[in-house]
């Protein structure tokens, strides 16, 4: 028994270590100071808000300011698009909706309508108007809102899927689909498929108040830790805990551009030069992008609650508040610029070294190279073959695209062929089984075969042990353009 007690104290110790570390590791004053300086302006009765980055299962920050807490309820506003289109999304992959299935299939009301398919409406592409009193008519049903947008509300002068207007009808017709396909309510639905499975005790759709009428896209109410951990599920690719609660692909398309070059005939950013671009997903916003991959996406409700994902940072964050746009939003860009400036992109940088008489990455994929500081069309191999002499550079991109630059490399065409400048590092033994010898003036770096770092010291240091390592292939750096692949045996 006094064993037992022993190493439950021991786990509970180490538990709180990692995540005293995973939260010491970043200096949160500057977001500390800003938020401080503006809850006058952006808090609930001039003081209350809260903050809130998640990585991964682990929480990063977590802040409240004022009275509010933990158990803190709010209603969301749009920020409930992302939960509504993530569990419409889950019903997509598990194959009990398509994203082709049209609005006339499911619901009778709708067949003097033109043809809308459930995509169309989880991207306000669907040709309905933004808003309708049947949404917000808290003595419906979901199918009484439902039927009265489909026999009395008039479309837009637009066709289905020839342009973006944003609001909230479309997405009350998707999730009345949802109903008639799954034989559940709403709120039974969400509980069953995405609340039990993350957790939420504290999310549901009574955030304007009870109804049946589930307002699809605005009627969300939760606190600011459930929330985190749709984020944190939709950051880990639909993974929760060891738990996959949504197909990776799936999370994915959501979080991808579905609106192409449409005109956008109605957007809240019409305003806003920062944001008035933006291109939707399926219940998100896409808030940056690099070479048509999402790095930014998030879903801000008109109450100023504020969450986002970060894929380079590999963070999700909440900005929790009631205000309106127009108040939060300087504040809202401030905090993001310090977010980033504090925390770094994820991303190991690529190592260039000389393999025989061409310059080599240490990534597998996802390469640019470049020849003094201009980009080399089609170079994107791990190789690049040195044709002069300069200064190289290799860019990687990762799947969600984040990049990140080399170091650069200098590299001379010397009269008697191809040689580097630099000294070549010399490796030995190689093969090698525990101990590595190589002159590290400046430190050492080990990388595998996917670039991935594994091993790392900034001593100056002649012996590297490397008797940790799996059997394999690996890249030892020492200084710029001093790189050397060894094996490890046993």
């Amino acid at each position: 028994m006094r064993q037992k007690g022993m190493r439950k104290l021991l786990l509970a110790w180490v538990l709180c270590a990692h995540f005293q570390h995973a939260r010491a590791q970043y200096d949160y004053t500057p977001i500390t100071r800003l938020l401080t300086d503006s809850a006058g302006v952006i808090g609930q009765s001039g003081q209350n808000l809260g903050f809130m980055i998640v990585r991964g299962d682990s929480v990063l920050f977590e802040k409240y300011w004022g009275s509010w807490n933990n158990t803190t309820y709010l209603p969301i506003a749009s920020g409930s698009k992302m939960p509504s289109m993530a569990l419409l999304m889950k019903l997509v992959n598990d194959g009990r909706l398509s994203l082709s299935d049209t609005v006339q299939h499911f619901l009778p009301a709708f067949r003097n309508k033109p043809v809308i398919t459930l995509g169309q409406l989880m991207n306000h592409t669907s040709g309905l108007p933004g808003i309708s009193p049947y949404i917000s008519n808290n003595g419906f049903t979901l199918k009484q809102a439902a039927d009265s947008i489909g026999l009395r509300t008039p479309m837009t002068s637009f066709a289905p899927g020839s342009a973006f207007q944003y609001g909230g009808v479309s997405m009350h017709v998707a999730g009345r689909m949802a109903e008639v396909a799954t034989g559940m309510r709403w709120d039974s639905l969400f509980q069953k498929e995405i609340g039990r499975p993350l957790g939420l005790t504290s999310t549901n759709y009574a955030g304007t108040g009870a109804t049946t009428n589930f307002r699809i896209a605005g009627g969300m109410g939760t606190t600011m830790p459930d929330f985190s951990k749709l984020l944190s599920m939709l950051l880990q690719y639909g993974w929760y805990k060891n738990q996959q609660i949504m197909d990776s692909l799936t999370v994915v398309m959501m979080q991808s551009n579905q609106t192409g070059i449409l005109p956008l005939i109605g957007t809240p950013y019409a305003n806003d030069p920062l944001r008035e671009d933006f291109r939707y997903g399926y219940g998100v916003w896409i808030e940056q992008e690099n070479n048509g991959q999402t790095t930014q996406f998030g879903s801000q409700g008109a109450f100023g609650f504020t969450p986002w994902i970060d894929r380079c940072r590999n963070i999700a964050c909440v900005l929790f508040v009631r205000r309106s746009l127009g108040i939060i939003q300087p504040t809202h860009t401030e905090l993001r610029k310090l977010v980033e400036q504090i925390i770094p992109v994820k991303l190991e940088k690529p190592v260039i070294s000389f393999s025989g008489s061409r310059l080599q990455s240490s990534y597998t994929s996802g390469n640019q190279w470049y020849f003094n500081h201009k980009m080399l069309p089609g170079e994107n191999s791990q190789y690049l073959n040195p044709s002069a002499s300069g200064t190289y550079t290799v860019r990687y991109m990762s799947r969600e695209g984040c990049d990140v630059f080399s170091d650069s490399f200098a590299y001379n065409t010397l009269s008697m062929g191809d040689q580097p400048v630099q000294e070549r590092l010399r490796l030995y033994p190689n093969p090698v089984d525990r101990l590595l010898f190589a002159d590290c003036p400046d430190g050492y770096k080990v990388y595998n075969a996917t670039g991935q770092l594994l091993l790392y010291s900034r001593q100056a240091t002649q012996v590297v042990d490397v008797s940790d390592l799996r059997p394999g292939m690996y890249l030892l750096q020492a200084g710029v353009g001093r790189a050397e692949k060894f094996i490890k045996t046993k």
